[in-house]
């Protein structure tokens, strides 16, 4: 998945969350789902990192089930789906290559918030716009 497709499936997963005319609410509402996502995933992904590391599949499946719920709540499928995929094979008690599947891990976190960046980015644009409005 490219850069392209991961900004237009955040998109998407929003526009399912918030009106096609949002409301200066809902713009607040999507700017704060961003942000947390964009200051959590790091640490969640670093201590999925270090849980693969260490071999507990039980902590694995939990933490990767975590990571994929954030992941899910805003488009970054990519990343869901790759947190599934650690999750699903934790609950079946094996651990993928833990250095193969860390650098999988990174790579889908940083796509998935230089997604959610641009994203943010329209939406702080938008909430200028309405505190500009009369």
């Amino acid at each position: 998945m490219d850069d392209d497709s991961r900004v237009a499936a955040v998109r998407a997963r929003l526009a399912e969350v918030i009106e096609d005319d949002p409301s200066p609410a809902e713009i607040a509402l999507v700017r704060r789902l961003l942000h947390s996502f964009a200051s959590k995933a790091p640490d969640a992904a670093g201590l999925l990192a270090a849980l693969l590391r260490d071999g507990d599949p039980g902590r694995v499946r939990d933490q990767a089930h975590t990571l994929k719920g954030s992941a899910a709540n805003i488009g970054a499928t990519a990343l869901a789906d790759l947190c599934l995929a650690v999750e699903d094979q934790a609950r079946a008690g094996t651990i993928a290559d833990p250095a193969d599947t860390t650098e999988r891990l990174r790579t889908e976190v940083a796509a998935a918030l230089r997604a959610v960046a641009v994203v943010a980015g329209e939406y702080e644009s938008l909430a200028e716009v309405l505190n500009r409005s009369p």
